[in-house]
């Protein structure tokens, strides 16, 4: 089993994705992406808390009970070396699904040599690129921030924090893929650099200002700008074991202020600042690792004298056995948002979401595999909150039981 220990899914380092061509050649395009596909089924809480007036409904409520999910991207990428060294290449990502209105997912250009690689355009920032997960998760399903998550939490999460998942390679860009320039640098004695400048966090497509243009973005409230995002990786490669690491960080420059939002009133947001680490061990066809991240000001609004503020953190740990065409995985992620309300009554909330998986990937061909695996989600808050009571005024804690198949083909 093929493994690359420095950043696992993340660097990709200089001269990446297709052969150059010859000296002197122009940029020749070349046509890669992939398909992915699943069929998922959930058991949950899905009735209604006050079944004497049926109302107040719980989070599986009026849900389909299983589902037929895809993702797809085609992929143009071209390069080709100067005389003078110099690697030049481009890559654009066409989405498969009309993406919110975006059909195209990321496009970059890149300038490699032995200085490292020089990348500019819509693409993640380093913290997520240089990010190593655990182990145990496969093309369509994790415990983390899988490309297929059928419990019903995302929408509660989402609403007190911005994200549902338990993701733990995200940085500050509102804007997953805004434009910015990313550098990484060579490999020195195992270690390699990732940096990110990103100039408007929310920015990606011409119709929010970064295309042909006249005049500079407009700074909208809440809008972050002058983010910047490290990655340091480390790996190493013994006889018979390997070892793969991220640590990594995520700043907002500067949150856009609201001066005159609800009749007069003053919102003002605090700027975020995110910390990843992760480590992967592998010996033989075995491998193990933990990984977490924290998020400092997750949300951070004030209005006036009153205030929400919350600091989370998610963190987990994977395993994954390789024999002959099979990778068996098993994963378990924790995510804790912890919420201060500052108002005339004041109070805290602890908003908890914990993930077991379990994953089984056979290898069928080139780029091409099936996968299946069994998960289950449970959430809770402490002390009850005010969404989701029961008659008797206490929270009903969501549990979801869910199984799912897949495919993916890569080309």
């Amino acid at each position: 089993m093929k493994r690359v220990l420095l950043g696992t899914s993340a660097l990709l380092g200089v001269g990446i994705l297709v052969n150059p061509a010859l000296a002197e050649e122009p940029i020749r395009i070349s046509i890669g992406g992939y398909y992915k596909a699943a069929y998922m089924v959930i058991d949950d809480d899905n009735g209604m808390l006050d079944e004497d007036d049926n109302s107040n409904p719980q989070l599986g409520h009026n849900t389909n009970r299983d589902g037929l999910f895809s993702d797809a991207e085609i992929h143009f990428i071209g390069s080709t070396v100067l005389d003078n060294g110099l690697e030049v290449g481009l890559q654009i990502e066409l989405e498969g699904e009309d993406q919110f209105g975006d059909q195209v997912d990321e496009a970059y250009i890149w300038f490699g040599g032995g200085f490292g690689e020089l990348r500019v355009g819509s693409d993640d920032e380093a913290l997520h690129k240089a990010c190593v997960i655990p182990p145990g998760g496969s093309s369509n399903f994790s415990a983390f921030s899988p490309n297929q998550w059928a419990a019903n939490t995302s929408g509660l999460m989402s609403a007190f924090s911005g994200f549902g998942d338990n993701s733990i390679c995200t940085g500050v860009d509102g804007t997953t893929d805004a434009q910015k320039l990313i550098y990484t640098s060579p490999v020195f004695a195992g270690f390699q650099l990732t940096a990110s400048y990103t100039p408007s966090g929310g920015d990606e497509t011409h119709g929010e200002g970064v295309g042909t243009h006249v005049g500079m973005p407009t700074n909208t409230p809440g809008k972050s700008r002058h983010n910047t995002s490290v990655g340091l990786n480390y790996g190493y490669e013994g006889d018979g074991w390997g070892l793969a690491t991220s640590l990594g960080g995520s700043w907002e420059g500067h949150r856009e202020e609201d001066n005159d939002a609800l009749g007069g009133g003053n919102i003002s947001f605090g700027e975020q600042d995110f910390y990843q680490a992760g480590i992967n061990l592998f010996i033989g066809n075995f491998a193990i690792g933990v990984g977490g991240e924290y998020y400092h000001d997750l949300v951070d609004i004030r209005i006036e004298s009153d205030s929400i503020t919350s600091d989370s953190w998610v963190a987990g740990i994977g395993m994954s056995y390789a024999h002959d065409a099979w990778i068996f995985g098993a994963q378990y992620s924790h995510r804790e948002d912890e919420f201060a309300i500052s108002t005339d009554e004041g109070e805290e909330l602890t908003l908890t979401q914990d993930r077991v998986i379990g994953t089984v990937t056979y290898l069928f061909g080139p780029g091409m595999n099936f996968d299946a695996s069994v998960a289950y989600t449970w959430l809770d808050t402490d002390p009850e909150a005010g969404v989701l009571l029961d008659e008797d005024g206490e929270l009903n804690d969501y549990q979801a039981l869910e199984f799912g198949v897949g495919a993916t083909l890569t080309f």
